[in-house]
């Protein structure tokens, strides 16, 4: 039994409910200090602008063509807010380290969660919970208000692939820009553009505007000439 549980369990009846009392407020006390919740935040708020300064950095952007390089900066602020979170553990609780370590490579290697952005939300609710655990609630609600906020308005910015096939091979450029032109009509932004012409097939990686409507885009696709028009196939949208 831990030493602080077993000293409240031997601990005289008065005297016992004091510790119990202690025991149950441990680690909410610190929510009362206004200056250390500020200080959280400007940590975890800090930790994601600098990241975001490299996840877009002009460079990237230019060459943004493939739907891992739109997904690419979401995993890397979510992982600055890991990272910022694993610290404020482990200078609350050094030894801690090492079991993060060992949990992180746990997830790595026998955790099948998909992408990698999935993974980084599971690795997350690992360093909250381990803050829990530790009654570090200070560092737990601010990161997990934080990244809530952080996953909510990466996850509104929807990417997806528009293919179209079948189209004649004398036709595939005035396709190619019939589609590129009702594409960006319907409020679409494109952010990569592939053609294989022996295929006959041509591909947009698209962003998707908040409330986009796919059936209207659909629609305003069918109602290409159809000297121009061909099978579309949505992916991810």
């Amino acid at each position: 039994m831990p030493g602080k549980w077993k000293a409240l369990a031997e601990a005289a009846p008065p005297a016992g409910d004091r510790a119990g009392a202690e025991l149950l407020l441990e680690g909410w006390r610190d929510l009362a200090n206004a200056w250390l919740l500020a200080d959280m935040a400007i940590v975890l708020t800090l930790a994601i602008a600098l990241a975001a300064a490299i996840a877009y950095h002009p460079a990237t952007r230019r060459r943004m063509s493939t739907l891992d390089h739109f997904e690419q900066p979401k995993t890397i602020l979510l992982y600055a807010v890991i990272g910022a979170v694993v610290a404020l553990i482990v200078e609350v609780q050094p030894a801690m380290a090492f079991v993060i370590f060992g949990i992180g490579g746990l997830m790595r290697f026998r955790t099948l969660v998909g992408e990698a952005k999935d993974t980084g939300r599971v690795i997350l609710v690992t360093v909250v919970g381990l803050c829990c655990g530790l009654k570090i609630y200070v560092v737990a609600i601010p990161a997990t208000a934080v990244g809530w906020l952080l996953i909510y308005l990466l996850e509104r910015q929807t990417a997806g692939i528009i293919r179209v096939s079948g189209v004649g091979e004398d036709a595939i450029h005035e396709a190619t820009r019939a589609y590129r032109t009702a594409l960006e009509a319907a409020g679409l932004r494109i952010i990569g553009e592939q053609t294989k012409f022996l295929k006959r097939e041509f591909a947009f990686v698209v962003q998707a505007p908040p409330g986009f409507d796919r059936s209207r885009v659909e629609a305003d696709l069918d109602a290409l000439p159809a000297a121009v028009r061909g099978v579309v196939d949505f992916e991810r949208l």
